[in-house]
C-alpha cells in the first residue's frame, strides 16, 4: 500500500515566518507553482522573472486557476489582487529560501538522492522512483526540472512526510551543481557518467570532471556516494572525494571491481532482463529500457535500495514497472509498405557519450534487421564540436549502420566524412527533411533510431514518422 502525502504543503503561517514577511490573509496551499498556466486551485503562484518573460504579466491568469497567494516583487503594485499580494525584495530568493525549509522538514528517517552525469539522469531518476515507491512516501523533481529554478520548485513542492526525495541535477557551467547540492544536501549523490556533454562551456574536459564532483559538496555527513566505475574519467572524478569524511563510496558498473556488478543481461522484447551481484548476492530483475547503458544505471537503484536497508527483493521488482520519459528510447511500432517497423524516439536530447551509447543499443534492438539513424547535431559543444562530431563516424561504421540522415550544419563534415563509405544525405533542419519526405529512404522493416540535441526539434521527425507509418486501428 502507498503512502500517502499530506495534502497541505504550506499554510500562511509558515511562509510568513520562512520568507520573513508578515502576511495578513489566512490560508493552506497545496503546492507552489512559477508557469501560470499549470496552476491549480489551492497553489501558491511565484512571480519569477524570466529571460523573455515575466511571470508578473501573468498574475491574473493565476488567480484565475486558483492561486491563493502571490509572491511578488515589492514594486509590484495592483489595487486588484492586495489581499493575495506577498511582497519580497527578490522573488527567486524567496524560493530557495522555501526550498531550504522544505528540505530542513523532511522526516528523519527520510533519505534523499541526488543525482548528476553527463546522460542517464533522467532515466535513473525514473527507474529509482519506481523501486521506492511501495516501500515509502516517494517523491522527485518532475519531467527534467534539474536547473537552478527546477529543483528548488521541486524541494518547495516536496512534502515534510517524504520518505525517499530522489533529484536530478542539471548543470551548464562551473559553480551550478554546487549550489543545487548544497540546497538538496543529499544523503546519496549518485554519478552516473562523465563527458564532454556542455563542453563548449568549459575550457577542458577536466573541467567538466571538476563540476560535476561539485555534487559532493553538499552530502550528509555519513551520506554516500554511488558512482559509475565504467566510465573513462571515474578516476579523475573520484580524486575530489579524497577529503570528505565519513562518507562512504560504492560503485557500480561492468567491472568486477565494483561492489555492484552487472553479470548478464538478456534482451527481452521490451527491455532486458538483469543479472547483478551486490557484496556477493545475485540479484535477478527486468528493466524496460534499452541498453547496455540503461542496464549499468539499474545497478545505482540496486545500490540505493541497499544503502537505504530496504526490501531489495519488492523494490528490483517495480523497476520494470518505470515510465520512459518521452524522448528517452520510446519505441514505436509503424507500418512501413504493410510490413512492421520499429521508431525509436531518443530525441530528447544528445551529447557525444549519449549518441554512442543509443547507436550501440541500435544495433542489439535490430539484430539482423537494416539500421537507420537520423542525426541531430550535438549542441554546447563550442570548439571541440567539429572534432566530436567526426568522432561518431568509427561508431557508425563498427555497428554496421545502413542510412544516416544527418540533420543540422554541425553534421555536415560528419556526412562528408562518412558518405564515401556510409549509404547517406544531409539536410540543415528537422522541418526541411519532413517537408522534402526525405523519409522514402527507409525501407520496410527498418529498424529507425531519431536522435539529437534539443534545439534541432527532433521530435518533428518523430511525429512525421509516426503519422505517415501509423498502424490503422482494425475495424
Amino acid at each position: 500500500m502507498k503512502a500517502v502525502q499530506d495534502p497541505i504543503l504550506w499554510t500562511s503561517d509558515e511562509v510568513s515566518q520562512v520568507i520573513g514577511i508578515k502576511i495578513e490573509s489566512s490560508w493552506l496551499s497545496n503546492g507552489i507553482e512559477f508557469d501560470s498556466r499549470k496552476v491549480k486551485k489551492g497553489n501558491i503562484f511565484f512571480a519569477l522573472p524570466g529571460t523573455t518573460l515575466d511571470g508578473h504579466n501573468f498574475i491574473k491568469d493565476a488567480v484565475k486557476l486558483g492561486a491563493v497567494a502571490l509572491i511578488v516583487n515589492k514594486t509590484y503594485k495592483s489595487n486588484i489582487y492586495n489581499n493575495m499580494l506577498i511582497k519580497v525584495d527578490d522573488v527567486y530568493k524567496a524560493l530557495l529560501l522555501m526550498a531550504n525549509e522544505a528540505r530542513n522538514r523532511v522526516i528523519k528517517t527520510s533519505n534523499i538522492i541526488a543525482i548528476t552525469g553527463s546522460s542517464g539522469k533522467t532515466s535513473t531518476k525514473e527507474m529509482i522512483k519506481s523501486a521506492f515507491i511501495e516501500l515509502g512516501l516517494t517523491y522527485s523533481n518532475p519531467g527534467s526540472f534539474n536547473n537552478h529554478v527546477g529543483v528548488p520548485y521541486s524541494l518547495a513542492n516536496m512534502a515534510s512526510n517524504t520518505k525517499f526525495g530522489i533529484f536530478e541535477l542539471g548543470m551548464n557551467h562551473s559553480n551550478e551543481i554546487r549550489k543545487l547540492s548544497h540546497l538538496v544536501r543529499p544523503d546519496i549523490a549518485i554519478i552516473t557518467n562523465v563527458s564532454e556533454a556542455h563542453i563548449g562551456n568549459f575550457n577542458s574536459i577536466k573541467d567538466i570532471i571538476k563540476a560535476k564532483a561539485e555534487i559532493f559538496e553538499g552530502i550528509e555527513n555519513n551520506g554516500n556516494i554511488l558512482i559509475n566505475r565504467d566510465f573513462k574519467y571515474y578516476d579523475e572524478v573520484i580524486k575530489y572525494s579524497k577529503n570528505l569524511k565519513n562518507i562512504n563510496i560504492i560503485t557500480y558498473g561492468i567491472t568486477i571491481l565494483s561492489d555492484i556488478s552487472l553479470v548478464n543481461r538478456k534482451i527481452m522484447d521490451r527491455g532486458q532482463l538483469i543479472t547483478a551481484i551486490a557484496y556477493g548476492k545475485t540479484y535477478t530483475y527486468k528493466v524496460n529500457y534499452d541498453g547496455l547503458h540503461q542496464a549499468i544505471n539499474s545497478l545505482a537503484v540496486l545500490g540505493a535500495l541497499l544503502i537505504t536497508k530496504c526490501d531489495v527483493e519488492h523494490g528490483i521488482k517495480n523497476i520494470y514497472n518505470s515510465v520512459i520519459p518521452i524522448g528517452r528510447g520510446n519505441r514505436h511500432n509503424i507500418i512501413i509498405e504493410g510490413k512492421k517497423s520499429l521508431l525509436i524516439d531518443d530525441s530528447y536530447n544528445a551529447n557525444p557519450s549519449s549518441v554512442t551509447a543509443s547507436l550501440k543499443s541500435l544495433k542489439e534492438i535490430a539484430g539482423k534487421k537494416r539500421k537507420v539513424l537520423i542525426l541531430g547535431e550535438m549542441g554546447e559543444l563550442g570548439k571541440f564540436s567539429l572534432a566530436l562530431h567526426k568522432n561518431i563516424y568509427n561508431y557508425l561504421i563498427s555497428i554496421d549502420i545502413n542510412l544516416v540522415i544527418f540533420v543540422g550544419k554541425n553534421t555536415k563534415d560528419l556526412y562528408n566524412l562518412s558518405k564515401s563509405t556510409i549509404e547517406c544525405t544531409w539536410l540543415e533542419s528537422s522541418d526541411k527533411i519532413v517537408r522534402k519526405d526525405i523519409m522514402q529512404l527507409i525501407k520496410p522493416m527498418d529498424t529507425i533510431l531519431v536522435k539529437g540535441s534539443r534545439y534541432m526539434k527532433m521530435e518533428l521527425i518523430i511525429k512525421f514518422l509516426i503519422d505517415k507509418f501509423k498502424i490503422k486501428a482494425s475495424k
